[in-house]
């Protein structure tokens, strides 16, 4: 009895110091993850659409012109009554639409917004990638150390049972402590087998979501200081939104008033038996528009706008409740730490303790291995609750608007 509790005692809780030492493999960084992926994003073909977009407006609005030319071409001709000879007539022209005042201005603004939103575009989605990256990176170092640890646990039961083993070969313990440490292993392996199937699924998520098959560097992170909610990807790009929502309304209800037209054309006349007649002619033609049509070139255009500004409001709440939910979850991480830390710390002296009651013959195995499972849960869960107070640091500065 003496022999084999000594043996126990000291082989399962050994885990307990080697478990703080857990390291994760080297791997790539964060950062170097990021910029890889943004070079490979799809997504980066928008924003050169929307730039490009910006881009036509402005060459637009640098012309002199609010609309594309029109050439007007007409003749006739015809035999007059009693008359001797053809009445010839033809005109050719051009017309040239000019922009209101203010029009070109205004398209210029909504191409300076639309540029602006490409921008805005471009941090958000460089915000996005860097918040997929962060929860798939952690999802594997959490995977990775959950496995070492169980692994190591399994790793000390398997030389204790060996021991254990021995001793009942020699007749000095009953075959049925050996079918209880039995038991205690087959349950150590079946979780280390869940740990390695998440493990693998982890990996798999994070190489999909990176596009690369370098699997991620411990991601852990400084805690970052609170940031203006004004500079937070999301809230700029929405203003950005805003703004290009503001700048067409502005741009639409100008053009539907219609655009100024100057013609100017030639004619020429040859009535029979006369002499020709050759004229140069120019003309304006100036829209005048009613309250009745520009209200409801604009209401759609309003309507637009109003959507954007809700959106905008609603992604601001959006941003403080995510502030919100990362606060709460660090402090309860910390928290929740440092309970795990203590509860380690008792049910590693209970587990000493029952490995003195074992030794005095005043606890069967039985007793002691839910004692030893006990305080083995324990380890593990005070090392990973150390891993989610990074985990909730990352959380808290992705909410922060803040790129690794």
């Amino acid at each position: 009895m003496n022999r084999y509790a000594l043996l126990l005692v000291l082989s399962m809780t050994a885990p307990a110091s080697l478990l703080a030492g857990a390291p994760s493999s080297p791997g790539i960084s964060l950062h170097q993850a990021l910029e890889q992926l943004l070079s490979q994003s799809p997504e980066q073909a928008l924003i050169e659409a929307r730039k490009a977009e910006a881009d036509a407006i402005q060459r637009q609005a640098d012309g002199l012109l609010a609309a594309p030319p029109a050439l007007n071409l007409a003749a006739q001709g015809g035999r007059e009554q009693g008359s001797f000879g053809e009445y010839r007539e033809w005109s050719a022209g051009i017309e040239l639409p000019l922009w209101r005042p203010g029009q070109s201005a205004a398209h210029q603004q909504l191409s300076r917004s639309i540029e602006g939103l490409a921008r805005e575009d471009f941090h958000l989605l460089r915000w996005d990638l860097a918040g997929q990256l962060r929860e798939a990176a952690w999802r594997v170092e959490l995977a990775h150390v959950a496995l070492i640890t169980l692994e190591q646990t399994k790793a000390e039961a398997d030389k204790a049972h060996a021991r254990l083993a021995r001793l009942v070969a020699l007749g000095e313990r009953p075959r049925a402590d050996l079918l209880t440490l039995d038991g205690e292993l087959l349950d150590l392996e079946q979780q280390a087998d869940a740990a390695r199937g998440e493990l693998s699924l982890a990996q798999q998520a994070w190489r999909l979501i990176s596009r690369q098959e370098a699997l991620p560097a411990a991601p852990k992170e400084a805690l970052a200081a609170a940031q203006p909610i004004e500079a937070h990807p999301q809230l700029a790009q929405a203003g950005k939104a805003l703004e290009r929502a503001q700048a067409e309304r502005r741009s639409g209800v100008l053009a539907a008033a219609g655009s100024p037209k100057v013609g100017l054309a030639a004619r020429h006349e040859q009535p029979p038996g006369g002499p020709s007649l050759d004229a140069l002619t120019i003309s304006l033609n100036l829209p005048l528009g009613s309250e009745r049509h520009r209200a409801a070139a604009e209401a759609p255009l309003r309507y637009a706008e109003t959507g954007a500004s809700v959106q905008m409001a609603q992604t601001a709440r959006l941003i403080q409740l995510q502030r919100q939910e990362a606060e709460h979850g660090l402090a309860s991480a910390r928290r929740q730490s440092e309970l795990a830390q203590r509860r380690a710390a008792t049910t590693r002296e209970a587990l000493r303790l029952a490995g003195r009651r074992l030794d005095e013959g005043e606890m069967d195995t039985v007793d002691y291995v839910t004692v030893m499972r006990r305080s083995h849960d324990a380890e593990r869960a005070a090392q990973i609750s150390v891993l989610e107070i990074d985990h909730w640091i990352a959380r808290s500065n992705q909410a922060q608007g803040l790129l690794p």
